[in-house]
């Protein structure tokens, strides 16, 4: 049952070099994931920069539509007012026809 070493050296030798092509094959894999992490994580790191802008934008949109609001409640007070003030100056007018 003994082997010849030359056998057994033969069988280490084909071992170690499918070890070998086995490296190389997982070192380009390994490279590959690297660049794909690497484009993830730019694409990533660029939404969440895009969503962060996005999300000043919308604050901001909602800061002026409540001063929008704001204005337009202010605006139709003094309309109101106005028209009273008008309707009582021009009433002594109307009086007289």
């Amino acid at each position: 049952m003994n082997t010849p070493p030359v056998d057994r050296l033969d069988r280490i030798e084909a071992i170690l070099e499918r070890v070998a092509v086995q490296q190389e094959t997982t070192a380009v894999n390994l490279t590959e994931l690297i660049y794909k992490v690497d484009d993830f994580m730019g694409t990533a790191t660029s939404v969440l920069g895009r969503n962060a802008i996005l999300n000043d934008v919308v604050v901001g949109l909602n800061e002026t539509v409540g001063r929008l609001d704001t204005n337009l409640a202010t605006l139709q007070s003094n309309f109101a007012e106005n028209q009273k003030s008008t309707n009582a100056a021009l009433e002594p007018t109307f009086r007289r026809y």
